[in-house]
């Protein structure tokens, strides 16, 4: 039985990701432990491999390549008993990597895998609602003379229940859109400046939703810019949207932000390199265990920069439900 399994995106920080993964293989094997370094070549193969190896009884899996890598080796082993993921982050944003306190080093990274201490970390959860008429979706129809015909709904047993895992923040609204154009990439930016680029580009399109949003805190309902529901504070390599969260709190983290000017926008966007749009009017920032989502029409869910699920849709917290490799 392998001690530990690698799992690499080759392509990942410009081809910087396979030498960090054959230089990690060689350090954790000269330290004694056995293991495999498998390599990535398509969408999906990080999750797959990652299943595969806890199933075989591998119970240190570590991901090396971006955000999107890490993303899938976290869906493949999470909810799975007594695994500890270690991270050796070579990509443009590295946000969990960040709030976790793994160096970006390579040399560094590896020896957290080595002498590093396992910490348990929050893991979040979303899924699809029954396909049943929304609030908000009742909401935006009033006022028509059109009838309108019932939406079909599903049996308790016909509901769908595929679970996506997610390590940072999801998003909804324009921030979805944003984290679309940026994981296409741009032959001029790379890293938090694509992020930027991308946030530019999308205001000249973006049209704000209706949106119903339910946690803790109670209803939030409107038109709405974006909201951000973070275990961690950042997203987009460094753009603080939840400045106070806390990986390990067992809450999330959330800001609603409702539409405003393109020039105000653009405003908040460089307030949050230091959180500095938590004071703005327009912002409002909660805590809650479990948000729920409804718009007008259904939305793309998006976290970790990666497409989740569409709306209705719920958000949840499992407090400790990931265990990782921590500098000491």
């Amino acid at each position: 039985m392998n001690d530990f399994i690698i799992l690499a995106n080759p392509i990942s920080g410009k081809g910087k990701a396979k030498s960090v993964a054959e230089q990690a293989h060689t350090a954790l094997t000269e330290s004694g432990q056995q293991g495999q370094l498998m390599l990535t070549s398509a969408s999906g193969d990080a999750k797959r491999f990652a299943q595969e190896v806890v199933a075989d009884g591998t119970r240190h899996v570590i991901a090396c390549g971006g955000d999107g890598t890490l993303h899938e080796v976290v869906n493949g082993i999470a909810m799975v008993p007594d695994v500890t993921l270690g991270v050796l982050p070579c990509g443009r944003g590295n946000d969990f990597a960040a709030a976790v306190g793994i160096p970006l080093k390579p040399e560094a990274a590896i020896a957290t895998l080595l002498s590093g201490t396992p910490i348990r970390v929050d893991l979040g959860r979303c899924y699809q609602n029954s396909d049943q008429p929304s609030a908000a979706n009742e909401n935006s129809r009033q006022g028509t003379d059109e009838a309108v015909e019932p939406e079909p709904s599903l049996t308790d047993n016909q509901q769908p229940t595929t679970d996506n895992y997610f390590t940072t923040i999801a998003t909804c609204g324009y921030d979805t859109e944003v984290s679309r154009r940026a994981s296409k990439g741009t032959p001029l930016f790379a890293g938090t400046a694509s992020y930027a680029y991308a946030a530019v580009e999308t205001l000249f399109y973006y049209e704000p939703p209706f949106v119903r949003l339910e946690g803790d805190f109670g209803t939030h309902e409107g038109p709405l810019l974006l909201a951000a529901t973070g275990i961690t504070s950042r997203y987009g390599g460094g753009f603080q949207i939840v400045p106070d969260a806390r990986i390990d709190d067992g809450l999330f983290d959330v800001c609603i932000i409702r539409p405003v000017s393109s020039l105000t926008v653009l405003r908040l966007l460089v307030t949050l390199f230091w959180g500095g749009h938590v004071g703005h009017p327009a912002v409002s920032m909660h805590q809650t265990r479990t948000l729920k989502i409804e718009t007008d029409t259904p939305m793309l869910l998006y976290a970790d920069g990666e497409p989740m699920c569409e709306t209705p849709a719920t958000i949840e917290i499992i407090k400790g439900g990931l265990t990782v490799m921590a500098p000491q």
